[in-house]
């Protein structure tokens, strides 16, 4: 008897010992988020389409299920497989070209039974950052040297290019964001990365010119200079944002009762505008406190990042910080009129199923670093 509870006790032990380096406030954090993104998503949806917020429970659960999954496996499995994982991107990002089902002029989505859909440019950024942390860590080509810089752009250019063709402008704009914020972590030399930045710019003005570039991304180009020019159209979304949030003030309207909101003035007020929400209801006051929460949580991120005793470690921690933290900047700068408008959600608060589980997932792979501090071999 006294074996049996030796041993009982000894298996606790050794439970105790695993669950210690749990990132707590991290955990603490991203729940805070996913609260606050319920209930600015209901304020959002609740008078003209309920059944949103319910879909949203349901994948929120789901994300849920995926962050513990994540949290629980060696992040070290992912790496061992990288080049299968990389294969799976491709083909699902092919798959959408190919049977992909159509809304609003873009072809991004994939059926799945029981009328759901999935979005597989969103998975993409995940998939990108654990394909290419592995491949940085583990090629026999420098990423420092031309041609090992070549190589990994390529990595990264692939799925950045059949996302574009959906067309998704937004999304390959993030998949080349955590491209370059991971080569920089690498030691890229920095002059390196801006001759590409500049490179990239000029490609896109010869797109502008050849019009490979949709009608409407063109226009809200435009309307991100001048949005007065065409107040009606692609001007919209830009000065009804501007006039919700202002509106707000220091204190806001109070939970619920945004004017422009309960009215339908802003267009996409549940996905790319949510942030809207926060500054008309919450005011400044609600906006700074929504920013400062979401800034702890990304400084949990970080130190998980500058704490990695493996280079694959830091690297994937740190394409999951950039994720976050190109997201937030973007989402709350087109909202406030600062960026231009190329529809990129606000993670754990705007609709969206597959961009909550890639969320969700992302928050699983640091946390799953803290319980593994210790160094591994692929």
């Amino acid at each position: 008897m006294a074996s049996s509870e030796w041993r009982v006790a000894n298996e606790w032990q050794q439970t105790a010992r695993r669950i210690k380096p749990l990132d707590i406030p991290l955990l603490l954090t991203t729940l805070l988020l996913m609260g606050a993104g319920l209930a600015i998503l209901y304020s959002a949806t609740y008078r003209w389409a309920p059944e949103l917020f319910r879909r949203q429970l349901l994948w929120l659960m789901l994300g849920l299920t995926g962050m513990a999954a994540m949290a629980v496996i060696n992040p070290a499995v992912w790496a061992r497989h990288w080049k299968w994982l990389y294969a799976l991107n491709l083909l699902m990002l092919l798959l959408v070209d190919l049977i992909g089902a159509e809304r609003k002029g873009a072809q991004r989505w994939l059926e799945l039974p029981g009328g759901f859909q999935v979005q597989p440019s969103e998975f993409a950024k995940l998939l990108l950052i654990l394909t290419l942390a592995s491949w940085l860590t583990q090629t026999r080509v420098s990423v420092r040297t031309p041609r090992g810089f070549l190589l990994s752009l390529l990595h990264a250019a692939l799925p950045a290019l059949l996302v574009f063709k959906q067309p998704d402008l937004g999304t390959s704009i993030v998949l080349g964001a955590l491209w370059f914020g991971m080569l920089y972590l690498a030691g890229v030399p920095l002059r390196w990365l801006t001759l590409t930045a500049l490179a990239a710019i000029l490609a896109f003005g010869a797109m502008w010119h050849l019009n490979l570039l949709k009608d409407y991304q063109k226009a809200r180009l435009v309307s991100f200079i001048n949005p007065e020019a065409d107040p009606q159209q692609s001007g919209y979304h830009i000065l009804q944002a501007r006039i919700a949030i202002g509106s707000g003030q220091l204190t806001g309207k109070g939970y619920l009762h945004g004017t422009q909101k309960n009215l339908r003035y802003i267009p996409e007020q549940h996905t790319d505008f949510i942030f809207v929400v926060v500054g008309e209801e919450g005011g400044f006051l609600g906006a700074v406190g929504f920013l400062a929460l979401y800034g702890l949580f990304l400084y949990r991120i970080w130190r998980v990042m500058v704490g990695a005793q493996d280079e694959c470690y830091r690297l994937m921690a740190g394409g999951i910080l950039v994720f976050f933290l190109f997201h937030l900047l973007t989402n709350v700068g087109m909202t406030m009129g600062l960026f231009p408008v190329v529809g990129i959600p606000l993670p754990f608060v705007s609709l969206g199923g597959s961009m909550l589980i890639t969320a969700c997932f992302a928050v699983g792979l640091p946390l799953a670093m803290r319980l593994r501090e210790q160094p591994f071999r692929i």
